[in-house]
């Protein structure tokens, strides 16, 4: 049986769609669309998500009762903060005892500046809870809010990760008053109560826009007899139901530039090199090493978050960016492009041909109202105009290839750069260069800052292009930088198939019984989602009780890992042994295979002059797990390695205990301690259950 994941980008030019079909021979697309973002629409980007799903229900291909999972990612978070869309926020901060003084510090956050002339708005109360804490002091702090104008309320106490009673009791209270409601330590389990505050109140200023979006696609959803999940790519790379971007919408910070990169991860085959999804109005920027896209924690105007999400860095320069002009010359390329002005490209315009160029002119304009009138456009006598974009750059100087989605009419569009160069003083070709050349200088030098940063080998760099505008511009910025590159395939809806292809779901059903029933079903449920591909740390298991049909449920969820290459079956050894090699920066000849079993394998070079021996862990996907310099292999049974472990691991030079990693079955294990006690307890409660004959590894580092 077939089963269609539906995944849908709203990006800030278009909002794109794919249907992919999923059976026993693996992934295939089905059908696609490409509609305009409407983000002035009266229902905002949704109307768009509503009419690319649509045109996809509309072909043959992908009938309604097949789709298993809908899932979409989005800038709205993001572009919410960036145009001070945001809703007040009301803060009821917590704390007693000798801590009170302190707590009510932390947790009076400041309207926060997000926008220019639209800070977020916020109003803080104090409760001092050193005689514990009533309902109706609660009560009094959330009225007090709400009449300050409150939209929604944040409950922020000291100590509340490990005891949220008084948190909980302040969202109770919010619920009964009909608003929505965030605890601190419902967004993070660490210490650290200003940054759980600062947190807590950025993620609730987004509720209520992003809980309207999100009920409206799915109204529309079950209105086109589509009943399956609807999920919202989170900012990390994997997907959240409703139920948590309901309550955790800041999750959904960079949803949209973490899409691009899940795509090409799941279906592009990085292992090592610089990501760049380029859009019409702005590129997207991702480092891949080992397979593993590189993390951070978010910031949001200077100030750090406790939420983490793909490190993608976003440049306004993208394929549909337009030249601005000053003192006859080129001074910068975007941030504004056609998509924004409302203009057609040049390159995608045959009919510029037969115009005579004397019939054209160059006419300086402001995209929108309040923006500088220099972004530079030809103009027909008759008033038609037409934006010269990066793409028609490239199409003009021949440099766009025939079978890619950028690729228009290099007549048309040197006609059109012919009139640029009337006013520069230069040939067409010359014009075009020269914008190309200082958007592509732009992004290559953004590529260098962040592969200096993330120590990217230049052995194994390669740049990687997705997106609409990746044909114009990618080879541009490969050639500035002296590296290889490519694009992946489908790379105009390179960031929906991240959408569609993020996401596991597995049912298993059986009649109902006693208790016991219940946890050897999610159990079961477990096993097959991690089976299926599901990262074993993030499956979720939810038991449904079906009275109708007298049978219990089990639905088990997980994130695919956003590893490369994503396949249905486990890469075999000369790949996983490519990736080793692209990953330790060795010839793959140089490795020696340590482990293999059906979950992992393990590489290692040995000792080089003036370098240590590097081992490699790479998964069956082909994903390089972990890479650790200068470490020691202990391969054998379970208990022949806990018997090594005992003589491997006493207290070091100056008595701490080695770094451990154990590869056990379909788990690698970090046993780290800076005890040697502990790490003895560890490795016993690793092993304990293991039949003794299980090849098993650990990588002891010093």
């Amino acid at each position: 049986m077939r089963s269609i994941r539906l995944g849908v980008d709203v990006g800030g030019t278009f909002t794109k769609a794919v249907a992919v079909g999923s059976d026993a021979d693996g992934h295939s697309l089905l059908a696609q669309a490409i509609v305009p973002t409407t983000h002035t629409a009266d229902e905002g980007v949704a109307l768009g998500v509503v009419q690319a799903l649509q045109a996809l229900l509309a072909h043959p291909d992908v009938p309604a009762a097949d789709v298993t999972l809908v899932a979409h990612s989005t800038t709205q978070a993001v572009n919410a903060l960036l145009e001070g869309d945001t809703a007040t926020v009301g803060i009821v901060g917590m704390g007693g005892g000798r801590d009170a003084a302190d707590a009510l510090r932390r947790t009076q956050v400041e309207n926060i500046s997000v926008a220019p002339g639209k800070p977020l708005r916020t109003h803080h109360v104090f409760i001092d809870t050193s005689a514990g804490m009533t309902r109706a002091a609660a009560e009094q702090a959330v009225d007090r809010l709400i009449g300050l104008g409150a939209q929604a309320i944040v409950a922020s106490g000291a100590f509340s990760v490990d005891k949220p009673e008084h948190e909980l009791l302040v969202l109770d209270v919010a619920a009964d008053r009909g608003v929505p409601g965030i605890a601190g330590h419902q967004l993070s389990g660490v210490y650290g109560l200003e940054i759980r505050t600062f947190t807590a109140a950025i993620n609730a200023s987004l509720v209520p826009q992003m809980l309207q979006t999100a009920e409206l696609v799915e109204r529309s959803l079950r209105r086109a007899g589509i009943h399956a999940p609807l999920m919202v790519m989170r900012g990390d790379g994997g997907l959240t139901d409703l139920a948590t971007l309901h309550r955790r919408p800041i999750l959904t910070l960079f949803s949209g530039p973490a899409a691009s990169l899940a795509g090409a991860l799941l279906s592009g085959g990085v292992v090592n090199g610089a990501f760049l999804e380029v859009g019409g109005t702005s590129s997207n920027l991702g480092i891949v090493r080992g397979g593993q896209p590189e993390t951070r924690y978010v910031w949001v105007m200077n100030h750090p978050t406790c939420v983490r999400s793909l490190d993608v860095r976003v440049q306004g320069v993208a394929g549909g960016s337009l030249a601005r002009i000053g003192r006859r010359k080129i001074v910068d390329v975007g941030p504004r492009s056609a998509h924004i002005a409302g203009l057609p490209y040049a390159s995608l315009s045959e009919e510029l041909v037969d115009i005579p160029a004397a019939s054209l002119s160059l006419e300086l304009i402001a995209p929108r109202p309040g923006d500088p009138s220099d972004y530079a456009v030809v103009q027909a006598e008759d008033g038609r105009r037409w934006a010269l974009t990066v793409t028609c750059a490239a199409n003009a100087l021949g440099k766009v290839a025939s079978d890619v989605y950028a690729a228009g009419s290099t007549a048309a569009a040197l006609r059109g750069f012919e009139v640029l160069g009337q006013m520069l003083g230069c040939s067409g070709v010359d014009a075009a260069q020269q914008m190309l050349d200082l958007a592509a200088d732009r992004v290559a030098a953004a590529v260098k800052e962040m592969s200096r940063e993330y120590k990217l080998r230049r052995g194994a760099f390669q740049l990687i292009g997705g997106g609409g505008g990746a044909g114009a511009l990618v080879p541009a910025v490969a050639e500035r930088l002296g590296v290889p590159y490519r694009l992946v395939d489908r790379a105009p809806v390179i960031s929906s198939l991240g959408d569609a292809l993020a996401s596991v779901r597995e049912e298993v059903e059986r009649a109902v019984g006693d208790a016991s029933v219940a946890e050897s079903l999610a159990q079961a449920a477990e096993s097959a989602a991690i089976r299926a591909g599901a990262a074993p740390e993030s499956v979720q298991v939810v038991i449904e009780r079906d009275e109708q049909r007298g049978i219990l449920r089990a639905v088990a969820t997980g994130n695919l890992p956003l590893a490369a290459p994503i396949d249905q079956n486990p890469v075999d050894e000369a790949t996983a042994r490519l990736t080793a090699a692209q990953t330790a920066d060795v010839d793959a000849a140089a490795l020696e295979l340590l482990l293999d079993t059906p979950e992992f394998r393990i590489y290692q070079c040995a000792r080089r002059w003036l370098r240590r021996a590097q081992t490699v862990v790479v998964d069956r996907r082909g994903a390089a797990q972990l890479t650790v310099s200068g470490g020691e292999v202990l391969v054998g049974t379970a208990g022949e390695v806990a018997q090594k472990l005992s003589q491997a691991t006493g207290p070091g030079l100056f008595g701490n205990a080695p770094s451990v990693r154990l590869v056990v079955g379909s788990r690698l294990l970090d046993l780290s301690s800076g005890n040697g006690s502990d790490l003895a307890a560890a490795v016993v409660s690793a092993l304990g259950d293991v039949p003794p004959d299980t090849q098993v590894a650990a990588i002891v580092e010093r």
